[in-house]
């Protein structure tokens, strides 16, 4: 019966421990994510309160513009504040000498690893759903919202016998604007969007469609002239019956947005779609394998990630100022780096594009099983002596490109 407690609690010990790691990595995880989205959507919260109080934008569609956009930033800032929040929860426990108290035990490495491993699975697990998933829908869901927002601000904008210059490179009047169906009569407009053939049209009527597919907006003028001056000193009367003239916002911020679909609008399977027709019509895959393999890649970066922060954390820091959040910000800079050189190489067919995406994280992966190989034979990791002796260095680059 003596043995009993014992064994219970040698049995216990792990699930103890690996508990106890998992809640040292989530909190730091969950806060680093808080702040970095809020940070992020910082950037756009001023130009969104201007849309409200200028444009009479309502708060409503401000909060749904911002939930589009948090998955773009989301699928960078998680592989981020996993790599960052195992550096603060590993480098503490070291620290505190905790680690040193676990291997003495004799709880290895391997088995200090196992909550990184089993968080890393569950984060990868959900930033495959906001890479796959959540950001192509943000992407366009954002956009048919600002498409909308422009529709109406098209609408709503005009003014009966008022020049009305809201529109990119128009002047526009009318005459009377009907309050049934809002089509304008007695219509003028100065069309000098292209500086070498400015022209005045003139119409009866006309009325403003929009096309909720193709997301753009259209005024199309029935029963007018064209006059239009050309070089050389030509000038042309053109009348027609039907004439369709597109719409763009002066004000960027709620331009009409792009009609047709980019790569980040693309769900996987249409991006492969898009390769297979791209190569089809004989022109240069490459930019859309290269979008179509970072889908993969981002989220698999987790556990390149993990694989590096494991023995960097564990190593004692001599210096307050070099924190773990300074660590992980220079690992986070050489891996942009890297995988920005190697996507541009890609790009110009000068690397294959399948390895210039996952040359990052194989490089990543590498350095990582020969930190973890050393840290395992509790060996000093060189890197990590090689950046404190650096810091100052580092942190005076850094300052100099913030303050340029």
């Amino acid at each position: 019966m003596n043995d009993t407690p014992l064994y219970y609690t040698i049995v216990s010990m792990p699930k103890i421990i690996n508990s106890y790691l998992f809640k040292e990595i989530a909190a730091p995880f969950v806060l680093i994510i808080a702040i970095l989205t809020i940070t992020s959507l910082l950037s756009k919260v001023l130009k969104l309160i201007e849309l409200v109080v200028n444009h009479g934008v309502g708060l409503l569609v401000i909060l749904k513009f911002l939930l589009f956009i948090i998955p773009s930033f989301l699928i960078y800032i998680i592989p981020i504040s996993f790599l960052i929040s195992v550096l603060i929860a590993y480098n503490r426990l070291s620290n505190d000498n905790e680690i040193t108290a676990m291997k003495t035990s004799g709880i290895s490495i391997l088995k200090i690893s196992r909550p990184v491993i089993l968080l890393a699975v569950f984060t990868y697990g959900v930033s495959v759903f906001f890479t796959f998933y959540a950001f192509p829908w943000g992407s366009i869901s954002s956009k048919r919202l600002l498409y909308d927002i422009a529709k109406s601000k098209a609408s709503i904008g005009l003014k009966e016998r008022v020049f009305n210059d809201a529109f990119d490179g128009l002047m526009l009047y009318a005459n009377r604007i009907m309050p049934e169906d809002g089509s304008l009569e007695g219509i003028f407009i100065s069309d000098h969007r292209d500086e070498k053939d400015n022209s005045i049209i003139t119409a009866r009527t006309g009325i403003i469609s929009s096309d909720q597919q193709a997301m753009n907006i259209t005024l199309r003028l029935l029963n007018g002239t064209i006059h239009r001056s050309e070089e050389k000193g030509l000038y042309k009367v053109i009348n027609f019956t039907t004439y369709d003239l597109n719409l763009t916002l002066k004000d960027d911020k709620i331009k009409n947005p792009d009609i047709s679909k980019t790569n980040r609008d693309l769900t996987i399977s249409q991006l492969k779609h898009k390769v297979t027709d791209i190569k089809r019509r004989g022109e240069n895959p490459a930019p859309y394998i290269i979008d179509l393999h970072k889908r993969f890649a981002l989220p698999a970066s987790i556990f390149a990630f993990g694989l590096l922060a494991i023995p960097l954390g564990i190593q004692r820091v001599r210096t307050v100022r070099f924190t773990s959040f300074s660590i992980g910000l220079g690992i986070m800079l050489f891996y942009y780096v890297l995988s920005t050189a190697l996507e541009s190489l890609g790009e110009k067919g000068i690397v294959n594009p399948i390895i210039a995406v996952w040359g990052s994280n194989i490089v990543m992966i590498v350095i990582g099983m020969n930190m973890f190989y050393k840290a395992a034979k509790d060996s000093p990791i060189k890197t990590v002596a090689w950046l404190e002796e650096k810091k100052g260095r580092i942190f005076a680059i850094f300052k100099r490109r913030m303050d340029e």
